[in-house]
């Protein structure tokens, strides 16, 4: 499994949060997915073998939303308390 960090621009109520989490969980090979809505951001786990980093924001974008990747831990700690983490 590996582990993307996205941030996201243009998600500004918890609808977007939904939606984004919808196209990313639609991705073959996502196994978690845990969109921020306060942070502005994503972590995706993914299986390396059916998914790509470049998918991943592919599908942001066809959400309607800019993302990118970044190697920052700010969503490494994301507890669920969101309410938008699915595993």
């Amino acid at each position: 499994m590996q582990t993307a960090r996205l941030n996201i621009i243009g998600m500004d109520h918890e609808g977007c949060a939904d939606r984004l989490t919808g196209a990313l969980e639609a991705v073959t090979g996502v196994a978690t997915v845990c969109v921020s809505l306060a942070r502005h951001g994503a972590t995706v786990q993914f299986d390396e073998k059916l998914a790509t980093q470049e998918r991943l924001l592919a599908a942001v974008n066809d959400a309607g939303f800019m993302g990118e990747a970044t190697d920052e831990e700010q969503l490494a700690s994301c507890s669920g308390a969101c309410g938008h983490c699915r595993h």
